[in-house]
């Protein structure tokens, strides 16, 4: 049911923006009360951070799924290009998300801290490069790649939407200059 009301409540911010929709619509739409609403989002903020959060769990789970031989920038640099990549067909949909997502300013600036802090994106990067507890240049790569990949797919937002976002993804994460 949760996917059910988080879809009805996407649909209607790409249709009319984030702001111009409210819980009490959300809920009229679902077919539901506005109290059967808060039992699965506490907020309609909460609605677009799932869908965030889901990208992130997306990229965790195809980090930790690299190979163990490849070098641990490289595999993450991979797991970001890889996640980023968007099939043409499914562009203006994701284009349209993206831009979704970069209206709501509050949502916005918390998933691209939570996304530079991630604290299970360092600790896959500090397994695979044999650091010590303690050893802060995981977190210090892990943020700086990932700030690198959220300004390439917001550059993408920003942009037509046409091009794959992993290559805008892939080309920023390369400006770090990072190796293996």
């Amino acid at each position: 049911m949760q996917d059910d009301v988080a879809g009805v409540a996407v649909g209607l911010f790409l249709d009319r923006g984030y702001e111009s929709v409210s819980v009490e619509e959300i809920a009229a739409a679902a077919g539901m009360s506005e109290r059967s609403f808060f039992r699965y989002f506490p907020t309609k903020e909460a609605v677009l951070r799932r869908y965030r959060r889901s990208l992130s769990d997306r990229l965790v789970r195809t980090f930790e799924g690299r190979p163990a031989d490849e070098p641990p920038v490289a595999a993450l640099r991979s797991a970001y290009v890889e996640t980023s990549h968007v099939a043409v067909g499914d562009r203006a949909r994701v284009h349209a998300l993206g831009r979704l997502l970069a209206s709501a300013a509050d949502v916005w600036a918390k998933d691209l801290g939570e996304t530079i802090t991630d604290a299970a994106v360092a600790a896959e990067l500090a397994r695979r490069m044999r650091t010590t507890p303690g050893d802060l240049r995981p977190a210090v790569v892990a943020a700086a790649v990932s700030a690198a990949a959220a300004t390439g797919w917001n550059s993408w937002v920003r942009s037509t939407g046409r091009q794959d976002p992993g290559a805008a993804v892939a080309g920023a994460i390369d400006m770090l200059g990072l190796s293996g």
